[in-house]
């Protein structure tokens, strides 16, 4: 499967699923109004990948800022993550990114930590003086 590459657009994040390293990404800012149309393909593409793949998977999350329609579709892909993880026995790691000064970014990845606590999950708060 080729990997899934969205450039960021206004309103919408940098997707890169690179499927030669097993790394994925979303990172910048989501706030579109239209999240379900903008994240629909990639949540079907994700599903074909994990039907499909064997191997282990790192996903980042590196925002600068997403709504609540935003974190819904988060949420969903976590919980693709979490299945692929128990049902394929794969590792998979998540590595949720913010500023020392974002607490609000800090505390959505708490919360999505707490929702998935059978995944490896890691908060990385990069300091900020």
């Amino acid at each position: 499967m080729k990997s899934l590459i969205i450039p960021e657009g206004n309103y919408t994040p940098y997707i890169c699923f690179d499927t030669d390293t097993n790394v994925f990404e979303v990172a910048g800012e989501s706030y579109s109004e239209y999240t379900l149309e903008f994240f629909e393909p990639v949540l079907s593409w994700l599903s074909g990948y994990l039907a499909q793949n064997s191997q282990s998977l790192t996903f980042n999350f590196r925002m600068n800022y997403f709504n609540t329609s935003t974190s819904r579709r988060f949420f969903e892909i976590l919980k693709m993550l979490e299945d692929f993880y128990h049902q394929q026995n794969n590792e998979v790691v998540i590595h949720w990114y913010a500023k020392s000064n974002d607490l609000d970014m800090i505390e959505a990845g708490e919360d999505y930590k707490d929702d998935f606590a059978t995944l490896p999950f890691h908060i990385s708060v990069q300091k900020i003086d």
